[in-house]
């Protein structure tokens, strides 16, 4: 999903991975039939929009904020 292995968040470090596994995470429970049809990182936030028109928020840790 991203190409970066350390991202600088409010003074603390993350790995792409951790985020990676709460976004798969949620996506597994929630959605586990979708198509991403696009990933797009915007400021503090990971937007997945999917094939069927949803759009899932993120924040900057890979928790779920909002749907659309």
């Amino acid at each position: 999903m991203v190409n970066w292995n350390v991202i600088n968040s409010n003074g603390r470090k993350l790995s792409s991975a951790q985020i990676r596994k709460n976004m798969v995470s949620f996506m597994t429970r929630n959605h586990p039939c979708s198509i991403i049809d696009s990933i797009e990182k915007k400021y503090s936030a990971y937007k997945i929009h999917l094939m069927n028109g949803l759009c899932l928020v993120f924040d900057a840790d890979g928790r779920h904020v909002k749907s659309n």
